[in-house]
C-alpha cells in the first residue's frame, strides 16, 4: 500500500488508508439480526489514493473496492483492490490485499480487533509483504499498533506503525474522523525517502451520508519535506457499501 517503489530505493513504495484493515461497517452490522454471518461489498473512487501520507497513485484518481465475510463469533475474512501508479521503475498497476481478524466489543464497550493482511502487487511481486494488527476502541477512540517483519517486500526492514483515531458522529449523517500515525523503521537503521528512519502522517476526514452513498473530503499531510507524493492535499471519495 505504501509507495514501495519510492521506499525501498531509499525512495519505493489504506483511499485514504486501503483497508485499514477495517470492515466496510462495524463488526456485526453486515448480519441481518439473528443471523450467524453475512457478506458486504464496497466501491470507492477517489480523487486520490493515499496510505501513511503518501499517495500511490501519483496524485491521480482511484477506483477501489472490495469483500467481506463475517461471522458471530467476530471472526472475519476480506479482499481489497485498488489501482496504483508508483512511476518509472515499477511495473505495479494493482494493488490487492487479503486479510483476517478477530473482533468484537466487551459488555463494558471496549473494542478490540486483531487482524493480518498480505499486499499484492500486480506486476511487482519482489515487494509484496505482510502486516499484523491488534487495535483497541472505545468510546469513539481507537489505539492501535501495525508490524511488518520485512516491510514493503523482499530485504524491506522491521516497521512498526503505531496509530490514535478519533471519530465524532453528529445530526445529518454528518462524521469528522482524526488520524495520526507514526511510521517507525529506526530498530533496522533503515532511511525512508533517503534520510529520515521514522515520520509522521496525519489526516482529517469529513464524511456525509446521503441516498446510501458515503461522500467524504480529507487533508492529508506528512513530515516528510523532500517528497512531492507525501506533500499536504485535499482527497475527495464517494463510496457505496453493498
Amino acid at each position: 500500500m505504501l509507495n514501495k517503489k519510492l521506499l525501498t530505493a531509499a525512495v519505493v513504495a489504506a483511499v485514504l488508508a486501503g483497508p485499514g484493515i477495517a470492515l466496510a461497517d462495524e463488526p456485526g452490522t453486515m448480519m441481518d439480526e439473528g443471523a450467524t454471518h453475512g457478506i458486504s461489498a464496497n466501491v470507492t473512487l477517489a480523487s486520490d489514493y493515499t496510505f501513511r501520507g503518501i499517495s500511490q497513485t501519483d496524485e491521480k484518481p482511484a477506483i477501489q473496492g472490495g469483500f467481506d465475510y463475517e461471522h458471530s463469533t467476530g471472526l472475519y475474512i476480506g479482499t481489497w483492490a485498488s489501482n496504483v501508479n508508483f512511476g518509472e521503475g515499477s511495473n505495479a498497476s494493482t494493488e490487492m490485499d487479503f486479510y483476517a481478524g478477530f473482533a468484537g466489543e466487551s459488555d463494558g464497550g471496549l473494542g478490540y480487533d486483531v487482524s493480518y493482511i498480505y499486499f499484492d502487487y500486480k506486476g511487482d511481486s519482489p515487494f509484496d509483504y505482510q502486516e499484523f494488527s491488534f487495535a483497541l476502541s472505545y468510546v469513539g477512540a481507537t489505539l492501535g499498533v501495525i508490524y511488518s517483519d520485512e516491510y514493503l517486500g523482499n530485504g524491506g526492514p522491521e516497521f512498526w506503525y503505531p496509530y490514535v483515531e478519533y471519530g465524532f458522529s453528529f445530526k445529518n449523517d454528518i462524521s469528522l474522523d482524526l488520524h495520526y500515525g507514526y511510521n517507525d523503521a529506526s530498530d533496522a537503521d533503515y532511511d525512508f525517502f533517503g534520510s529520515d528512519d521514522t515520520y509522521s502522517d496525519w489526516s482529517v476526514t469529513l464524511g456525509y451520508s446521503a441516498f446510501g452513498v458515503d461522500f467524504a473530503v480529507a487533508y492529508v499531510d506528512t513530515d516528510l519535506d523532500d517528497l512531492d507524493a507525501a506533500d499536504a492535499r485535499a482527497v475527495f471519495s464517494i463510496s457505496k457499501s453493498l
